[in-house]
Order: structure tokens, then sequence, then C-alpha cells
């Protein structure tokens, strides 16, 4: 992933957006030089042994499957928040400057190695945790024990579980960094302006980043 210095994030800030945004896309490379994609949520773990790891599942049936039942290298792209930006929203556009469209958005890039988890009690683990983090802790939160037990082991049968043991993370925030604070302050207010949720989430994104690095 491109990262100039100006938008490049620390770690810890990737792995926040990993746990606020799970659903990822999942690449493995195959013989044809075309990476196989899935779209699925991950959840970061430290495995019994202290590795960073990142957890899912597929259905068997996605031919997807059969790649990640062995070793090999995955890389996880999570998306944060993400929004048009308008030239005509800069203060220094109106004062005489020169700008142009862009958007803005945050990305995570997780680079690692496949570690299948065949077992049974480890398939299990898996989905228990990822429906646990999705669910919470409230009144009539799911769990897969409520489920009869001959159920939970035909559904375990038909999944693929994996980890992915973390080598490397990419963390992007392009949130304006790069101009004035008078250029980005008036950036956040007109998303905020707008009255759409995702550009409310890409403003209050870009307000965080403003007050981390003031």
């Amino acid at each position: 992933m491109y990262v100039p210095k100006h938008f490049e994030q620390a770690e810890a800030e990737g792995l926040a957006l990993i746990r606020a945004f799970p659903f990822a896309m999942l690449a493995t490379p195959v013989a044809d030089g075309l990476p196989t994609i899935s779209h699925i949520p991950l959840a970061f773990e430290l495995s019994d042994d202290g590795r960073p790891t990142l957890i899912g599942h597929v259905a068997r049936a996605n031919p997807h499957a059969r790649a990640l039942e062995v070793a090999g290298p995955a890389l996880a792209a999570f998306t944060g928040p993400d929004g048009y930006i308008s030239p005509n929203w800069y203060p220094s556009k109106h004062a005489g400057g020169n700008a142009v469209p862009t958007w803005n958005y945050q990305a995570v890039h997780v680079i690692g190695q496949i570690r299948p988890l065949p077992d049974a009690a480890e398939k299990r683990r898996v989905v228990a945790d990822l429906s646990r983090r999705m669910e919470g802790d409230g009144p009539g939160a799911w769990r897969l024990d409520d489920e009869p037990e001959d159920y939970v082991r035909k559904m375990l049968g038909g999944i693929v579980a994996f980890a992915i043991d973390i080598a490397r993370i990419e963390a992007k925030g392009k949130l304006s960094q790069n101009r004035s604070t008078e250029d980005r302050d008036a950036v956040i207010a007109s998303l905020r302006a707008t009255g759409r949720p995702p550009d409310a989430a890409l403003a209050a994104a870009m307000a965080d980043a403003a007050e981390r690095s003031s």
C-alpha cells in the first residue's frame, strides 16, 4: 500500500481500526497470478504463544477454502470511514489558492502467513469468539452454546477456520494532514453538514487524528 509519510499511522491505530471495522478483504495468491479474494470478518487476538494473529473462517463450499487449509501468504485489507472531499470546502481556495477534489479514508493492510485450524475444538472457538465480539455481553446476546449440539457439529463441519500469523501491519489515514489547520477544520465542518452518517464518521476520524497530532 502506498503510504506517504504524512498519512502514515501507528500500528496501534491500525489495530484500533481493525477492532472497529472487522470486515476485511482477504486475498491469497494463486498459480495464474490473480489473487483469490473473500470478504469476511476477521478478529485480532494473541495466540497462546503470544503471536499477533487474525482469526476467521469461510464456508467449506467457498473455492477459497482450499487455499486456507494450507500454510501460505495472505493479505487482509480493512477500511474505515471514507468520503469525497470537495475543493470548494477549502478556505484557501476561496482566498485565491488552487485545489482539486480528493478522497479521504482510513485503511489497514495486514500481511502474514495462513495457519489452518482444522481441529473441531479450534473451529468452535473461532466461531464462538467472533460471535461473542459482535454480539457483546448485553441481555439476549446469542452464544454458540445456545444451539443444539448436533446442529453445531453439522455447522462446524461446513466451515474452514484459520489464523493469520501477522508479519507486518501497514496503517494509512488520509485525513487532510497535508492541509492547513484552517482547511482541515473547514472540511470537518463541511462533512458534518452533509447530514450523511458516513460523512459524520469520517469527520470524527479526522477530528480524532487532528487532536492526537496537536
